[in-house]
């Protein structure tokens, strides 16, 4: 295990376009967290009334840093994404997955290799979310409660996985790195199109279990509270949400049978 983690991140390290997109994503991060603050306070004001808030609203102390940076982060992860579309698919242009085999690894220590991106990906996004969240709480609370709510984490940690397993799905079925690329970020575009139809046919329930939805839900946005009190307010209706506990169940569905989808086509295919 130990080497093939060595190999896998010898050839991230190489990786130009990695390193492009991870500095991207180190500077924007902190910056559009802080323009998401901005915007609440500024626009969402009718909605912090409703929790019975008054003045601005600061989610940068403890415990509430940690529902928002993890949300404010999670808007990345399609950037982040396209990082494994384009190392997966970088395999099949330069053939190294082959060539790994004709080397002596077996097909199992191949594909694990593989698995590891998704895992080494996730991980360098939580660990930055996390010193992000220790940063902005520590200078605007009063306390060091970083405990409180730091169960957010280990949930984003999981959505990074769920959301790059979407993207491994597409690498490994389509090969080609603008096209898998192409159809990883038009996915999104088209779930949520045909889920507002579904929505204003009554069907949310089941817009409710697609999976990038249900990924979504895994950090939701900050205020979905007072969304939600809103909503029964002006309608007398109360949005359908899954339980926490389903959630999180049909995000391991999916993520597993977008492993699992890919392992088969790796296996079928000539490498």
């Amino acid at each position: 295990m130990k080497k093939l983690l060595a190999i896998e991140l010898i050839k991230l390290s190489k990786l130009r376009s990695l390193r492009v997109i991870l500095l991207i994503y180190f500077g924007l991060a902190p910056l559009i967290v802080y323009g998401f603050y901005s915007f609440f306070n500024t626009f969402m004001g009718p909605l912090m009334a409703v929790s019975g808030q008054t003045g601005e609203w600061n989610p940068f102390v403890f415990p509430d840093v940690w529902g928002f940076v993890t949300w404010s982060s999670s808007w990345f992860n399609i950037l982040i994404g396209v990082i494994v579309v384009i190392v997966m698919t970088n395999e099949y242009s330069y053939r190294t997955l082959k060539q790994n085999i004709i080397d002596g690894a077996s097909f199992k220590e191949v594909i694990i290799g593989k698995f590891f991106i998704v895992f080494i990906l996730s991980t360098i996004v939580t660990l930055y979310t996390l010193i992000l969240g220790i940063i902005y709480g520590a200078a605007n609370s009063e306390t060091m409660d970083i405990w409180n709510g730091i169960n957010d984490i280990p949930k984003y940690y999981f959505q990074t996985i769920c959301y790059f397993s979407f993207a491994f799905f597409f690498a490994s079925v389509l090969k080609k790195p603008a096209v898998s690329i192409i159809f990883f970020i038009v996915s999104f575009i088209a779930e949520f199109i045909l889920g507002q139809f579904l929505k204003a046919g009554g069907l949310e329930q089941v817009y409710a279990f697609f999976p990038l939805n249900s990924f979504s839900n895994l950090v939701p946005i900050p205020i979905l509270q007072e969304a939600i009190k809103m909503a029964e307010e002006r309608t007398g209706e109360t949005p359908f949400i899954l339980e926490n506990s389903t959630n999180l169940l049909v995000c391991l569905f999916y993520m597993t049978l977008f492993f699992l989808i890919s392992l088969w086509v790796i296996k079928r295919r000539d490498l």
